[in-house]
């Protein structure tokens, strides 16, 4: 950029001079007090214009540059950690078939490198497993066999996504409890105002079981109901379902005024990250879980993955839609196997042997990422 200095003793001469000598078109750059009057600096438009394209060039070059390394670093990343995956498999195949194992039967990583990590030494590939299986079993956290929440009585609201299965599970478990106390002493209430459908759904089972319903579409009508019903053995209520970012979900802590405790309700058959978000979301807080349709699940190891990690007590699990033969106490040996059994299953999500280290190099990019977004 060619840039000319022009002195003179006011700025309306100095103009002057720059228009004279560089045209109509002239850009002033800056002006200065001068011991003669004043200083501008000042260029054509055109070396500006040439300029500007350049730096953009240059810009743009560069970018593509900084594209083109960060290409490559990726690569470069990717078979690093395949190489690291084989040499890793080659010294220790007994910790590494471990972890095949868990992310076949939809266990996440974390868990996974965790209880690798862990794995005592010396033990033979079948001991392993075996070490594996009693590891999972003693850590599945299940709610005490001896607290039995529906005979103890009280009030629960059941919390959890859309379609997860609420209504039916609050029916049957309704419906155990008139076992207990009887149906005079068991009351459900609607707290369901966004699905259609949802209260006449509900009344059909109160009807058949013989117990109150009771209507309250906000926290407010909820307040107000709740001391009328409080001669009632149990109070089950039947929340709305939402996604679990949704900001019109019935709060937690407005909940817990209430005294109301929170039973997560899980549907075992979503994504990993789904069952992820609804235990963040749902499972904070509450007094327990319960996994439904476990029979649309042909591979539970993500929901005992979220239960394990977030240590929310497994309370019941549920599968199928008979009330109230479909629910039942968790057994951990019965839930773990058929977790562990479903990384069997041939299926074209199941990962080939030429794939490990394929996804080695991706986990590699993802932590890689998440320290640059942390930094």
């Amino acid at each position: 950029m060619s840039v000319q200095v022009f002195i003179a003793p006011n700025a309306r001469e100095g103009l002057a001079r720059v228009r004279q000598v560089l045209g109509d078109d002239a850009v002033v750059l800056s002006t200065r007090p001068h011991p003669q009057g004043v200083e501008l600096l000042a260029s054509a438009y055109g070396d500006l214009a040439v300029t500007a394209a350049a730096e953009s060039a240059d810009a743009a070059g560069g970018s593509r540059i900084l594209q083109e390394l960060a290409r490559l670093r990726g690569m470069l990343q990717n078979q690093l950690a395949g190489f690291a995956w084989g040499a890793t498999r080659r010294r220790d195949p007994v910790r590494v078939d471990l972890m095949q194992t868990l992310f076949a039967a939809g266990f996440g990583s974390a868990l996974a490198r965790t209880l690798a990590a862990r794995l005592p030494r010396g033990l033979d590939a079948d001991a392993a497993q075996r070490w594996l299986r009693q590891v999972l079993i003693r850590n599945l956290p299940l709610l005490p066999r001896d607290t039995d929440l529906l005979a103890r009585g009280g009030r629960y609201a059941l919390v959890g996504s859309t379609g997860s299965g609420k209504t039916t599970t609050l029916a049957k478990l309704a419906a155990r409890a008139v076992d207990t106390h009887g149906a005079a002493r068991v009351a459900l209430v609607a707290a369901d105002a966004y699905r259609v459908g949802a209260t006449a759904q509900l009344r059909v089972y109160a009807d058949l079981l013989g117990v109150s319903l009771h209507v309250a579409e906000d926290g407010n009508k909820l307040a107000r109901l709740l001391p009328l019903l409080a001669d009632r053995a149990l109070v089950l209520i039947d929340t709305a379902g939402h996604a679990p970012n949704d900001p019109r979900l019935l709060a937690g802590p407005a909940l817990d005024a209430l005294a109301v405790r929170r039973l997560a309700v899980i549907a075992a058959n979503q994504q990993g990250a789904a069952i992820e978000q609804a235990m963040q979301r749902f499972g904070q807080g509450a007094a327990g879980c319960i996994l439904t349709k476990l029979d649309e699940t042909p591979q539970p190891g993500a929901a005992l993955d979220g239960l394990l990690r977030h240590r929310l007590p497994l309370a019941w699990i549920s599968g199928g839609q008979r009330v109230p033969e479909d629910l039942h106490r968790p057994n951990a040996a019965y839930l773990v196997d058929r977790a562990l059994k479903g990384g069997q299953l041939a299926t074209p999500y199941a990962l080939e042997a030429e794939d490990w280290p394929l996804m080695a190099g991706v986990e590699a990019d993802r932590a890689e990422r998440r320290r640059g977004h942390g930094s």
